[in-house]
């Protein structure tokens, strides 16, 4: 009975120790979990100057309450110049994907010449429009303007995270460098920009965040529904020839850069004979009077547009009337040149460059790359 006594104490004992070693153990587990990498910092240096950190989690939708929310602005007002339409759109784009980096919404306010919002609204996924609430809120937080025209470089080494940087930072610029951002902060980026060619990510980030309103398609939908449609022109799916033609300084723009030489454009009009159905209809955006005039004389009633003055909102501030006019004239012509069947752009053109970009389908683009004084030289484009 004793020896029985004896190895139960035993058994009890080395029970309490088994328990007691295990319940160590396990907080000891507890204390020591590895972070996940939501909690973690990633430190990335995009332009070797010097390293920033950026925390590494999904940019919250844009709906989501945040706490001590910060902005992200395009800003275009008449204090100082803001480019063409070509260069806001490049300025829009790369703040846009700084947006989503730095985790800061992302808002636009365009005044000049005139209000952008009748012509573009937001999708329903990114709201760039300042609700009454959020202008409410941007009282208490700290601002500051910035201004990056033609000077890429202070724009993307700028760490957003820095204690001393504004909550609301509006930003000037026409960043020819969005490809660069993307290509740069690719593991913050969602997939649909991540390994893509510069094309592809304007186009892609466009359409994340701008629609052209009832009042801007309208104007395109009229304008494509002109003239006569062949049967024969349509069969062959080249129907609907456009062409963009930026000739720049001339007695119209006499401080522009040197576009096109006049003497070349005839053999742009050789190209379309030669190229395309003999009755298919032809849209021509061009910034000179003698262009229109001389597609007109050629092509008659085929001819089925631009009738607008494609000039430089900067230097017509003067004249807000007819700087508002050649504004929506860009707008008009920029959208109906991506939706032809075929298009002939200028590459040095941000206007025209972005237009090949967001054309419907991504065939039949040609590329004026050069020209000497009485040709110019062309290339299929294929993105």
């Amino acid at each position: 009975m004793a020896r029985m006594t004896c190895w139960s104490r035993y058994i009890l004992s080395t029970s309490l120790i088994c328990i007691v070693v295990w319940y160590s153990l396990l907080n000891q587990c507890k204390q020591n979990v590895v972070p996940s990498q939501s909690d973690q910092t990633v430190v990335l240096n995009p332009s070797k100057h010097y390293l920033v950190s950026i925390q590494s989690e999904q940019h919250m939708a844009p709906n989501r309450k945040k706490i001590n929310e910060k902005y992200l602005v395009y800003l275009c007002d008449e204090k100082r110049d803001c480019g063409g339409w070509g260069d806001r759109q490049r300025g829009m784009v790369s703040l846009f994907l700084l947006s989503l980096v730095w985790k800061r919404t992302f808002k636009i306010l365009i005044s000049s010449p005139c209000d952008i919002k009748p012509y573009y609204k937001p999708t329903k996924e990114y709201n760039w429009i300042f609700t009454k609430g959020e202008l409410k809120g941007l009282k208490a937080k700290t601002k500051k303007t910035l201004a990056f025209i033609s000077n890429d470089t202070p724009l993307l080494n700028l760490n957003m995270n820095n204690s001393e940087i504004a909550e609301v930072l509006y930003v000037k610029t026409n960043c020819y460098s969005y490809s660069n951002i993307a290509e740069n902060y690719t593991q913050f980026l969602p997939d649909y920009l991540r390994n893509k060619n510069r094309a592809t990510i304007f186009r892609e980030t466009w359409n994340r965040f701008m629609i052209p309103t009832e009042k801007l398609t309208s104007q395109v939908s009229k304008i494509m529904s002109t003239g006569k449609i062949n049967r024969d022109a349509k069969k062959s799916g080249k129907e609907l020839i456009c062409a963009h033609l930026r000739i720049g300084r001339s007695k119209y723009l006499p401080h522009d850069y040197t576009g096109i030489p006049l003497t070349a454009v005839p053999d742009v009009w050789d190209f379309i004979d030669h190229h395309f159905h003999k009755k298919s209809r032809i849209f021509v955006a061009t910034d000179h009077l003698d262009v229109r005039q001389s597609a007109m004389s050629k092509y008659g009633r085929r001819y089925i547009g631009s009738f607008a003055y494609a000039m430089n909102p900067d230097k017509m501030r003067s004249n807000l009337t007819l700087a508002c006019s050649s504004q929506e004239s860009a707008y008009v012509d920029q959208l109906m040149l991506s939706k032809c069947d075929v298009l002939i752009f200028y590459r040095r053109s941000g206007f025209s460059l972005h237009a090949s970009y967001l054309k419907t389908k991504w065939r039949e683009i040609y590329a004026i790359m050069g020209h000497t004084k009485n040709s110019v030289s062309l290339k299929k484009t294929f993105y």
